[in-house]
């Protein structure tokens, strides 16, 4: 039987990949799965993984194709032929920084946003996207006229 997250991780690299029109360097794949996979293993290997990846997986999978995204935009942004690790750590500090603010402010699940091992400093990135947030004070209740 194979393990929950090996499903996962291949489910999210096919979504990165279908995301990404240009090719990406295979070695820099490897690196970024190689940050994640003991996150993935830590939250999917155990008893409830089946549950934990039907109840999260769809989010996953929806942040591994923003991170294609990304990493294709930031690619073609510099004329590159390839996407290789520098735009692929870029695109995922923008989802995790995301990931991380959406986390903090609710009770979405945190877990999905382990950074495993990668090097990354998403603390700019959170702070732009906290900027970017309404006040709670501002939000339905208090719109002018309602």
């Amino acid at each position: 039987m194979r393990k929950m997250s090996d499903i996962a991780v291949k489910q999210c690299v096919v979504e990165l990949r279908a995301a990404c029109r240009l090719p990406i360097d295979e070695l820099a794949l490897d690196t970024l799965v190689g940050w994640l996979r003991p996150n993935f293993e830590q939250i999917l290997d155990c008893r409830d993984g089946r549950k934990r990846w039907a109840d999260h997986g769809q989010r996953m999978r929806d942040n591994a194709r923003h991170i294609g995204a990304f990493a294709d935009f930031f690619g073609s942004h510099v004329g590159a032929t390839t996407v290789g690790l520098d735009e692929l750590k870029r695109a995922f500090q923008i989802v995790r920084g995301a990931c991380t603010v959406r986390a903090n402010s609710g009770p979405d699940a945190s877990e999905d946003c382990a950074a495993g091992r990668a090097p990354l400093d998403t603390g700019p990135i959170e702070e732009f996207l906290r900027a970017g947030r309404p006040a709670p004070d501002a939000r339905e209740g208090d719109k002018v006229g309602g």
